[in-house]
């Protein structure tokens, strides 16, 4: 009579032992779906986060590259020394043709 107790028992212990194991399992896959999710989703922003970024950097490079347009160059800096420097000096021949012309005025 003892052993039907023992194997109602076994059985049972053994139930509850399957039913645990499967809730387990199954806590598991939802546990293991969800960090999937996740890191998908992680993985998502980040690369949007990497392309804004890079369309950021390159925003950048095209603004200096357009700066950099907008500044002379070495040669209209040098042709406009010059001119400046021969208006400087026809400026100066003319100022002094004019004292010149003043004192002629004045002595004469």
């Amino acid at each position: 009579m003892s052993e039907p107790l023992d194997v109602r028992y076994l059985d049972a212990k053994i139930a509850a032992l399957d039913r645990h194991l499967t809730a387990e399992i199954s806590a598991l896959r939802r546990e293991t779906v969800a960090a999937n999710q996740a890191a998908e989703r992680a993985v998502e922003v980040a690369s949007q986060e990497a392309k804004d970024r890079l369309q950021a950097h390159n925003g950048l490079i095209e603004q200096m590259r357009e700066q950099a347009r907008q500044f002379a160059s070495k040669e209209a800096v040098e042709r406009v020394e010059a001119w400046q420097a021969r208006l400087t000096g026809g400026m100066l021949a003319v100022a002094l043709i004019g004292v010149i012309n003043l004192v002629k005025l004045w002595l004469h």
